[in-house]
């Protein structure tokens, strides 16, 4: 599961963009009866260029914050 927490157009032009996307995805993972949880806080910087009328990604990059392991029960 991936929480998006922001998204921000920084720059806008008639066919290119720049925006940012925040987001927490929550991984669970189970192997036999251990179960674990891995949460992180992401950050992604896009760039969007507009072909025949439609908004496209043209690059992403991936931030990491942090991340946070945890076991569960």
């Amino acid at each position: 599961m991936h929480l998006l927490g922001q998204s921000t157009i920084l720059t806008l032009s008639n066919d290119r963009a720049t925006g940012e996307v925040y987001c927490m995805p929550h991984h669970l993972s189970v192997d036999g009866r251990k179960r674990s949880l891995m949460i992180a806080a992401l950050r992604y910087a896009d760039t969007y260029v507009k072909q025949d009328g439609v908004w496209l990604y043209a690059e992403r990059r991936l931030y990491v914050d942090w991340i946070e392991e945890r076991s569960l029960s």
